[in-house]
């Protein structure tokens, strides 16, 4: 395995005010104020950047070790494409549009940044999240599931193999 290190703090410092950049052009082009958004380097998986709303909340959240490895690509891509989540979730409301539906294209136009959806990063030797698997039966082979469908299995939520469309069970039920 690689050893990668994360972003340092200059390197944050730089993705901060590329952020506020955009932050700061969207808002003289549109005449629109748009307050500053906090940005955390906490990200972990395979998403370079991730706009999060939780309640009234609102968090531009970055890969620090995706970053590291492709930091220019990430701080003309990533950066324009978060804040365009951010910016497009404030004038129309994020559950009214599409994730990357026209509104948020057109905020992607404004920036002049690519609107591909995601990157293509080669993410070997790179910190990624694991999943626990969880071992469920039909007639004809076994599903490993992760802890998202086991769960909602267990709130009652029913999945259905693709071959023999027999009911999924766990050896416990």
């Amino acid at each position: 395995m690689l050893n990668i290190i994360p972003l340092e703090s200059d390197q944050q410092t730089q993705i901060i005010s590329a952020t506020e950049d955009c932050l700061q052009q969207a808002s003289v082009e549109l005449r629109h104020s748009f307050g500053p958004v906090p940005v955390m380097f906490d990200l972990k998986g395979r998403a370079a950047g991730m706009y999060k709303v939780n309640k009234s909340r609102r968090v531009i959240r970055y890969n620090p070790y995706i970053f590291a490895r492709y930091f220019s690509e990430n701080i003309s891509t990533t950066v324009p494409h978060e804040v365009a989540h951010y910016i497009v979730d404030v004038l129309y409301g994020i559950r009214k549009t599409q994730p990357h539906g026209e509104e948020w294209k057109s905020i992607m136009s404004l920036f002049n940044a690519d609107a591909s959806v995601t990157c293509n990063f080669d993410l070997s030797g790179l910190p990624g999240r694991t999943y626990r698997r969880f071992e469920y039966y039909c007639s004809c082979r076994t599903h490993e599931l992760t802890r998202i469908r086991h769960n909602r299995i267990l709130k009652g939520v029913r999945y259905h193999c693709r071959y023999c469309h027999e009911e999924l069970a766990s050896k416990n039920g």
